[in-house]
Parts: structure tokens; sequence; C-alpha cells
């Protein structure tokens, strides 16, 4: 990977931190309204994740300012990078959404440590923070006790996915569909896997099972991305892709990856304009 592409993918890593932590912010709010921490409980855990929030978002303004010295003499290359980040980003987003991790309202005292929550929610942040190894530790452990958790297995393509272990990735991703024909989840990670790999084959299976997932017409903004993402630059279907991006726009992406988003949608409309 290049000097550009480690940042890149240190920057989505980030963001992706940086929106847990701000959740997380959110949930303890929900927390004390529900009587789930006292004062002090809440203090003390609200200053750490400020004083978190703070320190990545000082991580990530140094990383942007790296990127743009690079990218800025060429505007073509600055779309790819942003591209990139976009998609990096949102698969940062998408693991986050379905390993497991605290949902707004449930507490975070008592003994839960060892429960198959908390465990997920270790491997993931250690997946975030780029501890690849030590989130698959955790992975295994949670896949020796439950060999057929739909979340863990999701992580651990992820993880697959990461080490460039592409078929132990769809096996897994197989396993979930094998108990859920329809999980949105592994219907959209398998057919991103595979329409990014040169097979004309697997990247007509990749579309397929992509295809599937919106028609079952997902709450998610991803399915509509990396499908967009294909009608743009493989497909050269700029109507289709306006029609994916703006549907992943009308189901609340992160600001950033919306603006980028719009850019987009801007860029295709007028190239459809000149067309015509």
């Amino acid at each position: 990977m290049t000097a550009s592409g480690r940042r890149i993918d240190q920057l989505a890593r980030l963001e992706e931190e940086r929106s847990f932590l701000l959740h997380s912010l959110d949930d303890l709010d929900v927390e004390i309204r529900n009587g789930d921490l006292d004062e002090h409980e809440y203090l003390t855990i609200r200053n750490d994740y400020i004083a978190r929030v703070a320190a990545v978002s000082k991580r990530i303004a140094k990383g942007v300012e790296s990127l743009d010295a690079v990218a800025a003499p060429q505007k073509s290359k600055l779309m790819y990078l942003g591209l990139i980040i976009i998609l990096g980003v949102m698969a940062g987003i998408f693991v986050a959404q379905y390993s497991g991790l605290r949902q707004p309202g449930e507490t975070i005292t008592g003994e839960i440590e060892q429960s198959p929550r908390a465990l997920l929610a270790e491997a993931e942040n250690f997946f975030l923070q780029g501890e690849f190894d030590r989130s698959r530790l955790v992975v295994e452990e949670i896949l020796r006790d439950t060999p057929d958790s739909s979340a863990a297995l999701l992580l651990s393509a992820r993880l697959h996915e990461e080490a460039q272990e592409i078929l132990e990735a769809i096996r897994q991703l197989d396993q979930i569909l094998e108990n859920d024909v329809n999980n949105l989840d592994a219907l959209t990670l398998r057919g991103w896997i595979l329409v990014r790999i040169d097979s004309p084959e697997l990247l007509e299976e990749g579309v397929r099972n992509l295809d599937r997932a919106i028609r079952n017409k997902p709450k998610k903004f991803d399915a509509y991305v990396f499908r967009g993402y294909v009608a743009r630059y493989v497909e050269k279907d700029l109507e289709r892709a306006v029609l994916m991006y703006e549907t992943a726009l009308s189901l609340d992406p992160p600001p950033a990856m919306a603006d980028q988003l719009r850019l987009f949608v801007t860029e295709m409309n007028d190239e459809v304009g000149m067309r015509g």
C-alpha cells in the first residue's frame, strides 16, 4: 500500500472512532436520564469521552492537511482520494453498525465485561484502531462459544478482507447467509468484495448480491453507495448511479460522506446534461 493509501486508511479509522465516541456521549445522556448512572459516573465517563474526541479530531485535522498537500495539484487525484475516503469511512461504519456495539439506552455498568456484546465491542475497537491481530483473537474467542453469531462472523469477514484473505471472508459471509438468506449486512459486504475482484463472473455475482440487498429496501446507506460506485465506474450508468447516491443521501449518511455524495451527484448530472 502507498503512503497516501495508509494515511487514507488511518483517517477512515479515526473518523469512525470519533463517530463512535460521539454516539457514546449521546448514550450517556440517555443513561443518566434513565437512572443507570449517578452524576459522578456520568461526569467521569463524559470527560474521558470528550478528551478522546478532542485528541482524535486533532489527529484527523493533521491527516486531512497532509492529504490536501499531496492531492491539491491534481483535481482528478483529489476526487479519487475523496471517493476512497468515503468508502473507507463507510466500511468502518458498516462494521460498527453490525458488530454488537452498545445501543442507545443500554447500560454500561454492571457485570457485562464478559458478555458476547462486550467482547464484540472490544474486537470492534481493536479493528478500528488497526490492531487487527488483537481483534481477530477476540473474534475467534467469541466464535468458539457461539459459532453462528452473525455479528462475529461479519466482523471476522472484515478482518479476512483486510488481510486479503478473500476466500475466507466469503466463506464466513456464506455461513451467515445459510442461516439467513436475506441478511442485508452479509449480502452487502459480499457484493462489495466481489465487485472489486478483476473477474467478470465475480463482478456479476457481486452485483446480484448488492441488488438483492437493495430489493429489500435497507434502511442503511451502505448498499446504495456501493451499488452507485459500480454503476458509475464499472457500468458507466450515470442515471442509476445518481439514483443510488440520492437514495443513500436520503438515509442520513455522515456529513462528510453526504457532502462528497452530493458533489458526485452534481458532477454526474452535469455530465448527463452535456451528453443530452
